[in-house]
């Protein structure tokens, strides 16, 4: 691709590759274009032209200090002159620097970048003995060398190569335009892209970074002298022979659109009183091929669906519209999804409408699924799943879209694994409490078969079986109070069966039916006593002596008090562990001989003769002698018979023995008040026994006939210490 690839404009865009038109790019720009040095701008300054022939007049003024003007400022040469404007006599109008300076430069500004062609450079005096041509691209923060022109490199330059380039954008420098004739009238003409070389991408970085610019300047660096000596050490007017001036400057260039447009306008919005010169190249794009900025350097909003390339040739790269399907207003250009789709598709779009998603918006969003009946492009093709968030997998999410090679279908709710139903709102069979926080969406039921009925289930919303009769509990897995025994039974739970005297209540154990017996009571119903102990008859009445009235003795009895008061008081005992007990209640009653003990009796139920039988514990190795005494004598019935009194008869207690049955019944009848008195002595054999006692423990009264339909009442006895003749007699 040769230079006239970019000098020429192709105005229509739809064939391929457009350009604007190419033009000199200082028309309509004279502010922007500034000298170092100009002759003239302070005052008045004195020049003179070698050689010049024309007239006898050698020297000359410039005065810069307004504009050129025909009339009133001829001598005015300011860097604007040397801009192109096609009037007659051009060669009365030049730049030109002050007298003596060796370094000049002239600097173009231009807002925008732009592509650049060529320079021509046009003197009216020699040419520089040595230049260079600098660009920027970033408006002047940074240069780059385009070329150096020297007429001796090797001492101008002596870094840089001198001679001809081998290939495009070599840095080199050229001897070509730096010769000392033409004394006026040369040129110096720099082209970006030598003809001479083959381009094979016009559009590659490395070409793109040589012909585009922000900004040129030409640096002057030293001046032809034509022999004389060194400037420094001359006379004075030798100085005023020598400067830089120029007839003519052109930047050849146009607007920077990488193909994308055929025209450009003005960067910013121009007032309506503001000149522009038709001729003038300006910076803006009429971007073409949906591509958009300064430069068309980027796809318009919207039409990122390829990644943006230059035009080149036939082939105009336009940027293409983001396939949305209507849902969306706004897209990106996304490279990774342009190669995953084989070059097809790369924009993916941006705030997607109508509860859609996806590259495209082609897809639903989460808790919507695309009706089969519309198309995607519909504004309601997404509608809501109707799935219960507690019963799906992800919260209420349904399949997106139908899939005949999977099997899915539109709108099917993904159940959890204890969910069924078309919204995955029930448990399945056996399972219940439906539960977001459940991974598993329902527990299962865990009915105890036993417990539970056939064939049933729980209930969906607290767990709870069905039961049997007796059973109870959420799984049906325990006997309901008063029941024991599921899973040992054919039938289920039994009653506890227990002992209604010898248990505390008909509760039991729901293991093993064990009641809650009552103390000394043994057995799985408490009908057993424990080792040790006896289940009294019905009829068999306990009174503690201990809990009785002290009496002071009986008169007239054995002068065994000797006119003294006998002293009475109880003796409690605490049980030692591993040793048997042989006494009941807390004690016992300590009795010296004359002392007695009343015992109340009140709660006879019938009327009923009663043996008595006294338990004691004699201190020592003398027998011991009572006496009994029942008031009142009578019943007002059934005991017509008198009861002993006053002088009841005596009766011997064995002091190796632990209780004594009285031969002789007493007679008692309900709802009278009894006191028995009971009087202990002991023969008068010696003054030895005077201080001796006995330890009275309790008196039982044991009726000797049935009492028909009393209610049961059932107690245990300790029989430990109790001899087997006597225990014998107190069950019959």
């Amino acid at each position: 691709m040769h230079l006239t690839f970019f000098s020429k404009a192709q105005d229509d865009c739809s064939r391929g590759a457009c350009h604007p038109t190419v033009g000199n790019l200082l028309v309509g720009r004279n502010r922007q274009l500034t000298a170092s040095s100009t002759c003239g701008l302070n005052g008045a300054q004195k020049y003179c032209i070698l050689s010049y022939l024309e007239e006898e007049q050698k020297c000359f003024i410039c005065d810069s200090r307004f504009p050129y003007d025909w009339y009133t400022q001829p001598n005015s040469h300011t860097i604007d002159n040397v801009i192109a404007s096609f009037e007659p006599d051009r060669e009365k109008t030049w730049w030109q620097s002050e007298n003596g300076l060796d370094r000049v430069s002239i600097r173009l500004d231009l807002e925008a970048l732009f592509q650049f062609s060529h320079l021509i450079l046009t003197f009216k005096t020699f040419r520089p003995a040595a230049m260079l041509v600098e660009r920027s691209q970033d408006y002047g923060h940074t240069w780059k060398v385009f070329k150096y022109f020297a007429k001796d490199c090797a001492t101008s330059f002596p870094n840089i190569t001198s001679g001809q380039a081998h290939g495009v954008g070599d840095l080199v420098c050229d001897s070509k335009y730096s010769d000392i004739e033409p004394s006026t009238g040369g040129e110096v003409v720099f082209k970006v892209l030598d003809p001479s070389f083959e381009i094979e991408n016009p559009y590659s970085p490395y070409i793109q970074d040589l012909v585009t610019l922000t900004n040129l300047r030409i640096n002057f660096t030293k001046l032809h002298t034509l022999g004389d000596t060194v400037l420094g050490r001359r006379q004075n007017d030798s100085l005023d022979k020598y400067y830089y001036a120029l007839y003519e400057m052109v930047v050849q260039g146009s607007c920077f659109c990488n193909g994308h447009a055929s025209e450009c306008g003005p960067t910013q919005q121009m007032r309506g009183d503001v000149f522009s010169p038709p001729e003038m190249v300006h910076g803006r794009c009429v971007c073409q091929h949906n591509t958009d900025g300064p430069n068309c350097e980027r796809c318009k909003d919207f039409f990122q669906d390829a990644p943006w390339r230059p035009a080149a040739g036939r082939q105009d790269n336009t940027c293409r519209p983001c396939s949305c399907n209507g849902h969306a207003d706004r897209c990106h250009f996304d490279m990774a999804a342009y190669l995953a789709s084989g070059g097809r598709s790369g924009g993916v779009c941006e705030d997607c409408r109508h509860d859609t998603e996806g590259q495209h918006c082609d897809r639903c969003r989460p808790l919507f699924y695309r009706d089969p009946r519309r198309a995607v492009s519909h504004p309601y093709a997404c509608i809501p799943c109707e799935c219960d968030p507690d019963g799906t997998i992800s919260g209420g999410i349904c399949v997106s879209h139908s899939d005949p090679a999977v099997g899915s279908v539109a709108g099917q709710c993904l159940c959890k694994e204890n969910v069924e139903g078309a919204n995955c709102d029930q448990c399945k069979p056996n399972h219940y409490g439906l539960s977001a926080t459940d991974p598993l969406g329902c527990q299962p039921c865990n009915c105890n078969p036993l417990g539970s009925l056939p064939l049933s289930t729980c209930d969906v919303d607290t767990g709870q079986c069905l039961c049997r009769s007796y059973a109870t509990g959420p799984r049906c897995d325990e006997c309901s109070v008063g029941y024991w025994g599921l899973g040992n039974h054919v039938h289920g739970c039994s009653p506890c069966d227990c002992d209604t005297g010898g248990a505390y209540s008909n509760t039991c154990s729901p293991k093993d039916g064990q009641c809650e017996c009552r103390p000394h009571i043994v057995g799985r119903s408490c009908t057993e006593p424990a080792p040790g102990y006896f289940f009294a008859p019905l009829r068999f009445y306990l009174y503690e002596a201990e809990e009785a009235t002290l009496l002071q003795g009986l008169a007239p009895l054995s002068l065994v008090t000797f006119g003294q008061r006998p002293a009475v008081h109880t003796v409690l005992r605490e049980p030692v562990p591993g040793n048997p007990v042989t006494w009941t209640g807390p004690g016992f009653a300590r009795l010296l001989p004359g002392a007695g003990l009343r015992f109340a009796v009140s709660n006879i139920p019938f009327p009923v003769d009663f043996t008595v039988a006294i338990r004691y514990e004699a201190q020592s190795a003398a027998d011991w002698a009572v006496q009994l005494v029942v008031t009142p004598p009578r019943g007002r019935e059934y005991c017509t018979r008198r009861n002993p009194q006053p002088k009841p008869p005596s009766f011997v207690l064995p002091a190796a023995a632990r209780i004594m049955l009285l031969p002789t019944p007493i007679c008692l009848e309900p709802d009278v008040q009894y006191s028995i008195d009971v009087y202990f002595s002991q023969p008068l054999e010696g003054e030895s026994h005077i201080h001796s006692h006995i330890l009275v423990d309790s008196v039982i009264l044991n009726t000797t006939q049935s009492l028909g339909e009393m209610p049961p009442i059932l107690r245990t006895r300790d029989l430990r210490g109790w001899e087997r003749g006597e225990e014998s007699i107190l069950l019959v």
